[in-house]
């Protein structure tokens, strides 16, 4: 009987975040092959040990943190250790302005967010019959990240509104541009425009828990960095395919009358990141 293909699964690093590695997992399963999940969190060590103790024909890691160079150089000098010719794929958030450093190190193939499944499933099938990798092994097409056409605001959490206003048109030397108060987020927000298509927010809360919170633990403080992005659902749908950590899945009315959304501060190296979709050019 002809042996299987067996494929370690392998989540290295500290983020929490495992269904895009569950997803090709079940994937490769339904393929015929046999996987081996390491779970998450696991060492690189601890990788290169269960993909030789398992006999595994390729190591297919996925990885969110950005931490993906490092992780393949020591995960490949650990197989080289054991003396382990075992082909590694890797996939996740992988720029594409990596991918060729990460082959030239000797990964045999990246996958970046929304690469077809059945493309990593033909590499890894290619890898371990040592055959030749498909052409399209490694789609350039799909998008990289957030496609954002530009930054749309920053935001400063503030407990007196009236009196950051003022304080900022004094620094500024330029009128507030536009005030209201947002149901959905129960907030207050104050906008200063810039000639650039950015703007300075000041938000305080009116009845948001988390805002209220925020400003017990650090007073007033900038708070989120906001980009300007179109079809947020979309966005959304792609980020979560990918296992990025939200708290929106999908958008809800903001301030200006345009539509927001915010991602984990996970997903972001620890900042509170928000979307935004304008239907209409705010008056500047």
């Amino acid at each position: 009987m002809e042996r299987r293909i067996r494929v370690l699964v392998g989540k290295p690093g500290l983020d929490g975040h495992d269904r895009g590695a569950r997803v090709i997992a079940a994937a490769l399963r339904d393929a015929g092959m046999e996987v081996v999940y390491t779970g998450l969190r696991a060492s690189v060590p601890a990788i290169a040990a269960a993909a030789v103790q398992e006999d595994v024909d390729v190591i297919g890691l996925s990885i969110l943190s950005g931490a993906h160079e490092g992780i393949c150089r020591r995960l490949l000098d650990e197989l080289k250790q054991r003396s382990a010719d075992i082909p590694v794929v890797v996939g996740g958030i992988i720029p594409a302005v990596d991918r060729q450093p990460l082959r030239a190190m000797g990964v045999s193939a990246v996958f970046g967010p929304e690469s077809p499944l059945g493309a990593v499933v033909e590499t890894v099938r290619a890898l371990a019959s040592g055959q030749p990798l498909p052409e399209a092994s490694e789609p350039e097409a799909a998008p990289a990240g957030i496609p954002a056409t530009g930054l749309d605001h920053t935001a400063i959490c503030v407990k007196d509104m009236a009196a950051s206003i003022a304080l900022i048109e004094e620094l500024l030397g330029q009128r507030v541009a536009h005030q209201e108060h947002v149901p959905a987020q129960k907030v207050d927000a104050a906008f200063f425009d810039f000639p650039n298509g950015a703007s300075l927010e000041l938000v305080a809360p009116r009845g948001n828990a988390g805002l209220e919170k925020f400003l017990e633990k650090r007073g007033d403080a900038l708070h989120h960095l906001a980009l300007r992005v179109k079809d947020i659902d979309a966005v959304l749908r792609r980020l979560d395919a990918r296992g990025v950590p939200l708290i929106d899945k999908v958008g809800r009315p903001g301030a200006r009358g345009h539509r927001v959304a915010f991602l984990h501060p996970k997903a972001f190296g620890g900042t509170l990141l928000e979307l935004v979709e304008a239907h209409e050019e705010p008056a500047r």
